[in-house]
């Protein structure tokens, strides 16, 4: 018990608790185009672009020659001072309307909720930081398993005629608390790269030419150069976020912004790490409680290979946490699991994890290819559900007898019969004998409903086994699914729902 108490004390202590975001979203719908709403430029918008325009003729004339410079449309990069200055506008956007966007596209649809439109292209941004020496992150991507954004911070600041340089953050306010958002900075996680619109056969930079063509976002976002640093959904931001009344900005200023590195020192504030866990021995008989489970496990906190904690513990790796120097670098840990680990063991240690994984403590990254994200040891409950789920996941549960794994393979559908009120859910039992047959069950599903036109199933599947099966049992038998279904969810102690014909959802 004391034990126990000591290892969540310190978790708690250091790190807080970390709600744990949906494992149901699996994906990162493409913003789409949308029409166009009045007022998306301010006043005096073609002036300054005009404006625009001849400064940037003016720039290239005076940088002409400087390999230290970089001019492009709307734009100057310093090398040697490691800064960015785009020129942009202020948008019509009202002191009490939402926003979203702070800076977007002068071709974006969007100006309506946001507060700058930039006459620099987005790419062309892009290739402005890599220039003085960034190179991009990973932006948030939940079918991806990424749920932090990844990239070297900055920090974005607005200048405009001879006053000092303003925090970009201190122009909006949340509403909630009535005060300027945090000053964070902006992470440069970079657009994704999409196939384009007239040839699939070439890519283009998302941001280019999808709305709302976006250059710095308040909410996460894999269409926008830069994001916030923590987790900020597109709702909450539309519904909470204004412009601050104390910082007045006339429509249609041509205002500069200001893009420079967080770190002055040159240093990178994105720190890997990697937490492998191994167990310390093979149990003869199964650890009967959690704290058992996690005293028998052996990690190993490592930062380029050179192991930082001092005994293989938990606690040991927690206190080493704790010592991180979280002002100057943002963490970012791989989890990996030795083949040897308990699924049990597992599921404890992702308990702790999930009470450190928050912007306090460490971000924890994608699995490593071929393991599970830790969070499918901490799976939704409501998924056991089947009346009241929303979609129905595959459903495979595993069994072991002298070192074999034998599976059940269950389809579960919702269909509607002829002259029905309320649709039925319809199983199909599928033997899976191993890995190849599981992924050969899998392609003949998605074949077939591709070919009868229905919806595909969503690339998640939910997974019942004994706490004793090894990870690496677990992991062999996935293999080939887990190119196709990331998301996984484990249930441990828990069987798989009885099958009744009688179910019809509500």
């Amino acid at each position: 018990m004391t034990r126990r108490c000591s290892i969540r004390k310190l978790a708690g202590k250091f790190f807080g608790l970390h709600l744990v975001a949906s494992l149901l979203l699996f994906a990162s719908p493409l913003l789409a185009q949308e029409d166009t709403p009045y007022k998306i430029k301010p006043q005096g918008h073609e002036q300054n672009k005009q404006q625009a325009a001849r400064a940037y003729e003016s720039n290239r004339k005076k940088y002409a020659g400087d390999t230290n410079m970089l001019v492009l449309p709307g734009l100057v990069a310093d090398r040697k001072a490691r800064r960015v200055e785009v020129t942009v506008e202020r948008t019509a956007l009202g002191v009490n309307a939402p926003c979203e966007f702070t800076v977007i596209d002068e071709s974006s649809d969007h100006g309506y909720e946001a507060l700058l439109i930039s006459f620099a292209r987005p790419s062309d941004v892009h290739r402005a930081i890599r220039f003085i020496g960034t190179e991009p992150g990973e932006s948030f991507d939940p079918g991806s398993l990424r749920y932090w954004p990844k990239g070297e911070s900055f920090v974005l600041s607005i200048v405009w005629t001879n006053g000092p340089p303003l925090r970009l953050e201190k122009l909006l306010v949340d509403r909630r608390t009535g005060k300027t958002l945090r000053e964070d900075g902006f992470l440069f996680t970079g657009s994704r790269m999409m196939p384009a619109p007239d040839d699939p056969r070439k890519k283009i930079y998302a941001a280019d030419e999808y709305q709302p063509k976006s250059i710095v976002a308040l909410f996460n976002s894999t269409y926008s150069v830069l994001e916030v640093p923590y987790t900020a959904s597109k709702e909450t931001v539309y519904q909470n976020t204004a412009i601050n009344p104390e910082h007045p900005l006339a429509e249609g200023a041509l205002l500069s912004l200001i893009i420079e590195p967080a770190n002055k020192d040159g240093s990178t504030r994105v720190k890997d790490l990697v937490l492998h866990i191994e167990a310390a021995r093979t149990p003869t008989v199964l650890p009967a409680t959690e704290v058992d489970r996690l005293a028998s496990l052996r990690p190993q906190l490592k930062d380029a290979g050179t192991m930082l904690n001092r005994e293989e513990t938990l606690i040991s790796v927690i206190q080493t946490l704790a010592t991180l120097d979280r002002k100057k670098h943002d963490y970012f840990v791989a989890v990996s699991f030795g083949d040897s680990v308990e699924l049990g063991q597992a599921q404890a240690l992702a308990r702790i994890l999930s009470t450190i994984d928050r912007e306090q403590g460490i971000r924890i990254e994608p699995p490593p290819t071929g393991q599970l994200y830790y969070r499918a040891f901490t799976p939704d409950r409501d998924l056991l559900d089947r009346e009241a789920r929303l979609f129905h996941p595959w459903e495979l549960a595993l069994s072991d007898k002298d070192g074999q794994v034998s599976s059940k393979l269950l389809l579960v559908e919702s269909v509607w019969k002829t002259n029905a009120s309320r649709s039925e859910l319809e199983f199909t039992e599928l033997a899976v004998s191993g890995p190849k047959a599981l992924r050969k069950e899998l392609d003949a599903e998605a074949e077939r409903t591709g070919k009868s036109g229905k919806r595909a199933k969503a690339p998640m599947m939910m997974v019942f086994a004994a706490p004793s099966l090894s990870y690496g049992q677990l992991t062999k038998f996935l293999a080939p699914a887990l190119a196709t279904h990331k998301v996984i969810h484990v249930y441990l102690d828990t069987p798989m729902p009885a099958i009744s014909r009688n179910q019809t959802p509500p």
